[in-house]
């Protein structure tokens, strides 16, 4: 049976019948999210009325629940972030090949894939895909602009035993072809006049490479701090990015790394040293990308200083399911 959802304060309607999140997406109805299995929090909503299901099968009249792991059991009345941004953005899936292969570390290659000339992939800065090959399908976040070139670089990090990474790790070659479907996700900048703070650890740099580009493209002029964390000097892989920096005076980077002493990086963890620099975090927006226990320190010790909880935005990197 399929009931009536109602999101406040937006006051957007839509159906549901089988999980809050997928059907409200699947109407074009753009609810905050990220990893879609429950790990990350984003997708938190707070039942104002009604009954929902939640993952471990309790009912929920009033209270808190993710989305995308809760059934509706009647009308609901939900509190939820809402994004009209994402409305005009539509979800495709079309075959893509591989253009270029370039290991930047020993353990993350970068993959710069080409669409079809008919393929016209829009997204916002920070989305993601979901790469499918052999069967097996994983989640990367989209680390260039949208821009006419018909290109999306990915940057995948080799991961023990996983099925996805030794398929590509010493296989993948140039003219592979492979499918995507996309683009997914909350993660992009807000339109606002607050500078901005941007952090990553590992791979998380990509989602941030694009937000950097696309905010460079629309000559936004908002100050902007970038912390990228890494264990190694040799890690810090995406030159680009630092190049990219160095042209604008209102971008700073602030490489961080937590294994190696350096005169030119700060030692420790990106949250410290946003915590180093900053003493109030209350006229700042933070979009941080990377591991759960990095996000969940970073919002914990932000708020501390000043930050708003709703100027924390995130896109946590979680382990991938077995599919």
């Amino acid at each position: 049976m399929s009931y009536k959802i109602e999101i406040q304060p937006s006051g957007v309607q839509y159906e549901s019948k089988d999980n809050l999140l997928e059907d409200a997406l699947s109407q074009s109805i753009p609810l905050e999210h990220s990893c879609k299995t429950g790990d990350c929090g984003m997708c938190s909503a707070y039942v104002l009325s009604g009954q929902v299901q939640n993952e471990h099968g309790q009912i929920i009249k009033q209270g808190k629940v993710l989305t995308c792991q809760s059934k509706p059991m009647s009308d609901v009345i939900l509190k939820a972030n809402y994004y009209p941004e994402l409305i005009h953005i539509k979800l495709q899936t079309f075959p893509c090949k591989v253009a270029k292969v370039c290991y930047v570390t020993d353990d993350i290659v970068s993959l710069t894939f080409r669409l079809p000339p008919t393929a016209k992939l829009e997204y916002l800065a920070g989305q993601y895909v979901d790469l499918s090959f052999q069967g097996i399908k994983r989640s990367y976040s989209i680390a260039n602009a949208c821009k006419d070139s018909n290109e999306v670089e990915l940057h995948i990090r080799k991961v023990p035993q996983g099925k996805m990474s030794d398929l590509i790790f010493g296989q993948v070659k140039e003219a592979q072809l492979m499918r995507m479907e996309g683009p997914k996700g909350t993660f992009f900048v807000r339109d606002n006049t607050k500078s901005l703070i941007l952090l990553a650890t590992g791979t998380g740099i990509a989602p941030i490479k694009a937000i950097v580009e696309q905010l460079i493209q629309s000559q936004d002029k908002r100050e902007i701090h970038i912390y990228w964390g890494m264990q190694y000097k040799k890690e810090l892989y995406c030159k680009e990015l630092v190049q990219l920096v160095s042209d604008h005076n209102h971008i700073t980077f602030s490489p961080v790394l937590s294994r190696e002493h350096d005169a030119h990086a700060f030692t420790g963890y990106v949250q410290d040293a946003v915590c180093e620099d900053f003493e109030s975090l209350e006229n700042y927006e933070v979009y941080a990308c990377g591991s759960l226990k990095m996000i969940e320190d970073s919002k914990a010790k932000f708020i501390s200083r000043s930050l708003p909880s709703e100027s924390f935005y995130s896109d946590a990197f979680t382990p991938a399911k077995q599919i």
